[in-house]
C-alpha cells in the first residue's frame, strides 16, 4: 500500500522515529541517574529521601523520555503520517530540550556526580540530530 510518501519524506520520518525512541530511552537513563544519585542518606545510612533539585530534574527528564515515546508511537499511526509537519516542530523543540538538559548536565548543574559524561555528550548529538531530522521533517516538500 502506498503511503504518498516521497524517499526523502520517509526516510526522515523512520529516522524521526528512531530519534524519539532513543531520546526517550536516554532520558530514563539520565532521569535514573540523577534519582538515584541524589537521595538523601542520613548518618546511620538510612535513606531518607530525595533532595528537592534532584527530584525535580529525574522526574522532569524522565517525563521527557515519555512524551519522547508516546510522541514517537503517535507518528507511527497510519492517520499522523501526513501531518509530518507538526511533528517536525516537536522533533526541533524536543532536540532543543534535550540540548538543554545535555548542556546542564555536562556542565554540572544538574545532581548527578558520576556517569554524566555519556548521557551529556549523547544528549547533545541527539538534541542536534532532532533539530535537524525535525527541520527536514518540516520543510521538506508535501508529495
Amino acid at each position: 500500500m502506498q503511503t504518498g510518501f516521497s524517499g526523502i519524506r520517509h526516510a526522515t520520518w523512520v529516522v524521526g522515529v528512531l530519534l524519539g525512541f532513543a531520546g526517550a530511552v536516554l532520558d530514563f537513563y539520565a532521569g535514573y541517574l540523577i534519582l538515584a544519585q541524589s537521595n538523601m542518606i542520613n548518618d546511620m545510612g538510612i535513606f531518607t529521601g530525595y533532595t528537592s533539585t534532584g527530584l525535580a530534574w529525574g522526574i522532569g527528564v524522565v517525563s521527557l523520555g515519555v512524551v519522547l515515546a508516546v510522541t514517537s508511537l503517535a507518528s507511527m499511526l497510519p492517520s499522523r503520517m501526513n501531518r509530518m509537519g507538526d511533528f517536525g516542530v516537536l522533533m526541533i523543540v524536543y532536540g532543543f530540550a534535550m540540548l538543554f538538559i545535555g548542556g546542564s548536565m555536562y556542565l554540572g548543574l544538574t545532581a548527578i556526580m558520576t556517569g554524566a559524561i555519556f548521557p551529556a555528550s549523547a544528549m547533545l548529538a541527539l538534541g542536534i540530530l532532532m533539530i535537524a531530522n525535525g527541520a527536514l521533517m518540516r520543510f521538506s516538500p508535501s508529495p
